[in-house]
């Protein structure tokens, strides 16, 4: 019997400062993958857009700030771009550990080969 080719879908929430938080994608699809390896230069926001699914950040008069795979990638870069560098900054730093133990838990799948049922 074969491994599972699908990318998986599940999300998971990581903590920022001040008890916020991110939604983020436990892997990425082929097709993410490729388009962050092809992104020219510093890809810091492509990863973010890429592993980002949602967040508990708010604006303006504690107004949600709207992010979500529905929007469109430059839509959602904008956002980024909006926010303080701060809040940017503490977004990049709670998202590459998860980046880092996901490629690592994806490179360990590769390497460990599934048993056959007796």
């Amino acid at each position: 019997m074969g491994r599972n080719a699908i990318a998986s879908a599940d999300v998971v929430r990581v903590p920022l400062p001040d008890g916020e938080f991110l939604t983020v994608k436990t892997e990425l699809n082929a097709g993410e993958a490729l388009d962050l390896a092809d992104e020219p230069g510093n890809r810091t926001l492509a990863a973010v857009v890429a592993y980002l699914v949602g967040w508990s950040l708010v604006g303006q008069n504690d107004a949600p700030i709207p992010y979500s795979p529905a929007q469109s990638t430059d839509d959602r870069r904008d956002t980024l771009r909006a926010l303080k560098s701060s809040t940017f900054e503490a977004i990049t730093a709670a998202l590459l550990p998860h980046i880092q133990k996901s490629r690592q838990a994806i490179a360990e799948k590769k390497t460990t080969p599934e048993l056959e049922p007796a």
